[in-house]
């Protein structure tokens, strides 16, 4: 595979023409590609891995035939292997975690809190200035094993979760904004102060904006005090529990053959329906299952999602599939590290020029359409396109020309080499950053790609003890990496000074300013025009060098009827499970 790189990227260097050298370019770069992806599949790198690639496959009418499932049996992936894991860290990730649980409040399939009416709140109310959040229970619910919940338990499980290790990061920022939560996490209050309980309301107070307050409570699932009250909370997903959990949700746990196996039942006290079928659920990741197109073909997977390229393309002409892509909130990208080096010489990458060259340098467009087929979206910002994204943003499409020029402007030096460091294990990603390495090349930017080990939190994100001045704690320029977000701020807030994960954005009080616009208001639409302004300043500076966004496929086989909703998978949304049809 290097020497077919070499050879192609030798004609590339010989060509004498720049039009035909353009042209042929992309044609080298599509069998490029082509290979790459031939030896992914026959080295076996389809399973496992977070592909960066992904393609709209509608897998209906083929001939081969499909093979059919127990009647009354849903198959789907993301059992549990060894426990199940904890629904507070990511939410929907797995196919138990979005039935086994029920939410406060109910989001639509764009995350989008639905007014009204919640789930396991019969109603809510949120102030207009966001100082209060208050739920009204439902008469009657229950856990999975006939017990109430009661009010007292949800604040419980606020308070609980505060404590643990494994609480989602969006989660924590709205607990942490109510009223009192200080004090109770230094040891100085017994209970949060801002949570009021009057009989079957529950009242949060808060001392200051929780912007995704109530996106929190359409994930925020909440578990049964009297299994957990006595588990530490710092071990908590080694709680016996999490063999055999209770929750709320329209399913629950039949019976587990751990790393086998997993059947759920139909809860029958569940408030909205209640299901006329089981879940078989495999063992395996959430989004990295190496038996998907195995099971899929089988007649042994009728629900689950994907993100893998290799398995879309197995699936191309399977009768009784259907593969849709979600667009998600998902953006692979360039951290670039813009401290100040060790010895206190400006960081390769501190001149906003050199950053914009590099944008310049690479051609998106091209490597969307070669190694991802056309489903890859070059990104011209984190925000994925659509209602959440300003208009007018600069593109830099492919330009060598420009690229070039500005980094004559900085006069930079063509010997100095720029440190990119990556951890997926794929073979996509390595060729990726092959092909990236030779675009910079072309502009006079030396590029050293490597995979990086071990400690990740402290090799790519401890942060200087200095979050202004430096120097920088970590040793690489860039940094190849992915941010799913559960919201926009999710994005956006670790760019900020002093952020505990910022290892790469040396404080800016313009950069501050327009973060804090965005969290200083709970009103949607204010939200979203902070978020504008502060897109248009990213854009302009490239704080980081956002590349593509990339899809999910969500699979669905001919039994399921029903469906009526498809938002991202990875979350939770009111997607009617209890009321499908299997045939």
């Amino acid at each position: 595979k290097r020497l077919f790189y070499n050879i192609c990227f030798t004609i590339l260097g010989n060509m004498p023409k720049e039009g035909e050298r353009e042209k042929m370019k992309k044609k080298l770069f599509s069998l490029i590609f082509a290979a790459s992806i031939s030896m992914a599949l026959l080295a076996g790198c389809g399973g496992g891995q977070e592909a960066a690639t992904g393609t709209e496959i509608k897998a209906e009418g083929g001939t081969e035939a499909m093979p059919a499932g127990e009647a009354g049996v849903l198959y789907s992936n993301g059992g549990p292997t060894e426990f199940f894991e904890t629904p507070w860290l990511n939410p929907g990730t797995y196919m138990y975690n979005k039935t086994l649980y029920a939410r406060l409040l109910l989001a639509d399939e764009n995350l989008s809190p639905i007014s009204g009416e919640g789930e396991l709140a019969s109603s809510y109310e949120m102030a207009e200035d966001g100082s209060y959040l208050k739920f009204t229970l439902r008469d009657g619910i229950t856990w999975h094993d006939g017990a109430p919940i009661t009010a007292e338990e949800i604040q419980w499980n606020i308070e609980y979760a505060l404590k643990t290790t494994v609480l989602n990061s969006v989660f924590r920022s709205a607990f942490e904004a109510i009223e009192g939560s200080g004090a109770y996490l230094d040891g100085s209050a017994e209970h949060i102060s801002g949570i009021v309980v009057d009989g079957n309301t529950i009242t949060l107070n808060f001392d200051r904006v929780a912007p995704d307050a109530l996106l929190v409570f359409t994930q925020f699932a909440p578990l049964p005090k009297k299994y957990l009250a006595d588990v530490d909370p710092v071990s908590l997903q080694q709680a016996e529990y999490f063999q055999h959990p209770i929750g709320s949700g329209p399913f629950k746990v039949e019976e587990v053959q751990m790393g086998n196996y997993t059947i759920l039942a139909p809860f029958e006290g569940y408030y909205d329906g209640v299901a006329n079928y089981k879940i078989h659920l495999n063992p395996s990741a959430g989004d990295s299952d190496p038996n998907f197109v195995t099971n899929a073909k089988a007649g042994k997977l009728d629900y689950a999602y994907t993100k893998n390229i290799a398995d879309v393309q197995a699936l191309e002409g399977q009768s009784g599939i259907t593969l849709d892509k979600v667009d998600v909130r998902y953006t692979r990208l360039f951290y670039v590290n813009k401290f100040p080096n060790a010895d206190g010489t400006p960081g390769a990458l501190s001149d906003i020029r050199v950053r914009q060259a590099i944008a310049y340098a690479i051609d998106m467009a091209a490597i969307c359409e070669g190694v991802m087929n056309g489903a890859g979206v070059p990104a011209n910002r984190l925000t994925p396109d659509g209602s959440d994204k300003v208009d007018g943003l600069n593109n830099y499409d492919y330009n060598p020309e420009k690229a070039k020029q500005l980094l004559a402007e900085v006069g930079w030096d063509s010997n100095r080499e720029i440190k990119v460091v990556y951890y997926y294990t794929d073979q996509a990603t390595q060729d990726l950053m092959a092909v990236i390495q030779q675009y910079l090349a072309e502009v006079g930017i030396k590029m050293n790609a490597s995979l990086v080990e071990g400690d990740l939190a402290t090799i790519l994100w401890k942060a200087p003890e200095d979050p202004v001045n430096g120097p920088r704690a970590v040793d690489w320029d860039m940094c190849y990496a992915a941010n799913a977000a559960l919201s926009l701020h999710e994005y956006y807030d670790r760019y900020a000074t002093g952020y505990s994960i910022n290892s790469h954005t040396p404080g800016d009080p313009k950069l501050d300013e327009l973060i804090a616009a965005t969290n200083a208001s709970a009103d949607a639409e204010v939200q979203k025009k902070a978020f504008f302004e502060l897109q248009k300043y990213e854009n302009e500076t490239l704080f980081e060098i956002p590349l593509y966004y990339q899809p999910i496929y969500l699979l669905h086989s001919d039994r399921v009827e029903g469906i009526e909703a498809i938002g991202n998978p990875q979350f939770n949304f009111n997607w009617g499970v209890q009321n499908w049809v299997v045939k």
